[in-house]
């Protein structure tokens, strides 16, 4: 039984390894993620049918099945039934396929995670994941070229930095919490590679939700020695500045123009789409219009982008109900954060700050790598409850 675990705990591992670089590793054809997650789910198939029973988080369970089922039931009455005129929109049947994939990664993640170290192991299979988008992101990168953003091509740049801004609470975690000293060392590797891979994609989004993924050091910050302050603080200082000396100018400026961009722009004239939803969304306002059906309804306003916004994205699709079922996902995973212990809370915390964050900016409600965010921090309370369950048993049986 436990050899077959560690089997489906490795096909779970690659596939969060291949999540960041979707599409760019493949074998024989076939991309490295539908690979990993047809081995995951045939792994863990067989450990339930072994026996082994079903485990999880119930009320996690209950808000994400209530989320999805809402979302494929909204199928039903979709704008958008039939593939689109453009390939940059997704259409149902895909939607279909991709929500019904998320859930079942949810689902098997808990039938093999049972331990620190296996988290500790997520993390790394993040980490290297990331490293990876971060080499293709950089093997092609010119500092002299016109651009002010680099990106990878058919990849969103500030999906790009948004999902190394995720991995930055991660590798802070292993490098202040981990016993090896080798995922302690990836943990510190990561950190400038990631601001180096946020920066020359010239993202505000991705710049600004990797200043949330530090906020975890501020208890630890609080309570070191001195001495371990400076070091801190010397080696940030370091990292920035080697990584400002590197990066043009012009993005830099780019990066540094956000706090105005909020305050007087357009956010890239997302403000004009957003604008354009709300008169939908009084339209459909409960039931909205259908899965995958933004870019349709929003094309007579000669409008031909997403919603740039996760929340709006769901209001003019699924209505104030799909809403709230999702921000019911975000709540329970928020309540299911204070079960960690406070030194390493606000670390996690820092993780969902990013993936909520972020999608103000951007419709990422279906995507991998935010739910990732949300099932780290689950699976984490998830330990730690069931080891304070344990601890109580054992002094139960002493008693």
């Amino acid at each position: 039984m436990e050899s077959i675990r560690n089997l489906a705990l490795i096909c779970l591992l690659l596939f969060i390894f291949a999540v960041p670089t979707d599409g760019l590793w493949t074998i024989a054809g076939l991309s490295l993620v539908k690979i990993a997650g047809l081995l995951l789910f045939g792994m863990v198939s067989l450990l339930v049918i072994s026996g082994d029973g079903m485990r999880g988080a119930p009320w996690f369970f209950i808000t994400v099945t209530v989320y999805i089922c809402w979302m494929l039931f909204s199928f039903l009455w979709t704008w958008m039934p039939v593939d689109y005129e453009t390939s940059l929109a997704i259409n149902s049947q895909q939607a279909l396929k991709e929500y019904l994939y998320l859930f079942m990664m949810i689902l098997l993640a808990f039938q093999v995670v049972r331990t620190e170290q296996d988290l500790n192991l997520i993390f790394a299979a993040y980490l290297l994941g990331a490293i990876g988008l971060a080499y293709f992101l950089v093997r092609g990168y010119d500092p002299t070229g016109t651009t002010v953003r680099h990106e990878i091509r058919g990849f969103d740049a500030n999906e790009t930095s948004l999902q190394l801004a995720l991995g930055l609470p991660m590798a802070l975690y292993l490098l202040l919490l981990a016993k090896s000293w080798l995922l302690r060392g990836l943990g510190l590797i990561y950190l400038p590679i990631a601001l180096f891979g946020i920066f020359i994609t010239g993202s505000r989004t991705g710049f600004i939700t990797a200043l949330l993924g530090f906020i975890g050091l501020i208890s630890w910050f609080w309570h070191t020695r001195f001495i371990w302050k400076l070091v801190a603080l010397s080696f940030f200082v370091v990292i920035v500045l080697g990584v400002t000396s590197i990066v043009p100018q012009k993005t830099l400026d780019r990066l540094f123009s956000s706090g105005t961009e909020l305050s007087q722009g357009t956010l890239s004239s997302r403000s004009i789409t957003w604008s354009r939803a709300w008169l939908e969304i009084n339209e459909a306002p409960f039931f909205g219009n259908g899965l995958s059906s933004f870019r349709r309804v929003i094309n007579k306003y000669n409008i031909d982008y997403t919603a740039h916004n996760s929340y709006i994205a769901i209001m003019v699709e699924q209505g104030v109900l799909g809403l709230l079922s999702y921000l019911a996902v975000i709540i329970t995973v928020l309540l299911q954060a204070f079960k960690i212990p406070a030194e390493q809370r606000l670390l996690m915390l820092s993780l969902l700050f990013i993936a909520v964050a972020g999608q103000f900016t951007l419709t990422l409600n279906g995507r991998m790598f935010i739910w990732f965010a949300y099932l780290f921090i689950v699976l984490k309370a998830n330990l730690e409850q069931t080891s304070q369950q344990l601890a109580q048993n054992y002094q139960l049986r002493l008693a």
